[in-house]
């Protein structure tokens, strides 16, 4: 019985966490952070060292300032820029972030199942 509600969780904030992160719903990332209190103390400051890094590799924030224009000579122009995301940066750290918002819910089954042994296992007082 345990073990079902146990995989049940941890795949319940799984879901959660890739629909949040699929979709970029902020409030579907929050809820599965707050279904892994207490871990998502642990999982989320990594989630954002984790990201801070992967910012830092060359390509993975296009700069504002970079883009192209091509004007005809009509008058019309056609410009484009480099405003988002490189798409292995987005895909990257959405990844991470279900890893480590999953990783949460299961280091909370681990702790609970060890404070529920440790419970069952001391003799009664008296």
């Amino acid at each position: 019985m345990w073990r079902v509600a146990e995989c049940g969780c941890v795949a319940v904030v799984a879901a959660v966490a890739v629909l949040g992160f699929t979709t970029d719903s902020t409030g579907l990332i929050l809820l599965a952070a707050v279904l892994t209190l207490p871990a998502a103390g642990i999982a989320v400051p990594a989630y954002y060292v984790a990201y801070g890094v992967l910012a830092q590799i060359p390509g993975a924030n296009q700069s504002r300032s970079s883009g192209t224009a091509t004007c005809e000579p009509d008058g019309t122009c056609e410009t484009s820029s480099g405003d988002g995301l490189a798409s292995w940066f987005a895909i990257t750290t959405d990844v991470v972030g279900i890893l480590a918002l999953t990783g949460a819910a299961v280091l909370n089954v681990v702790l609970l199942r060890k404070l529920v042994a440790a419970r069952t296992s001391r003799p009664p007082a008296g």
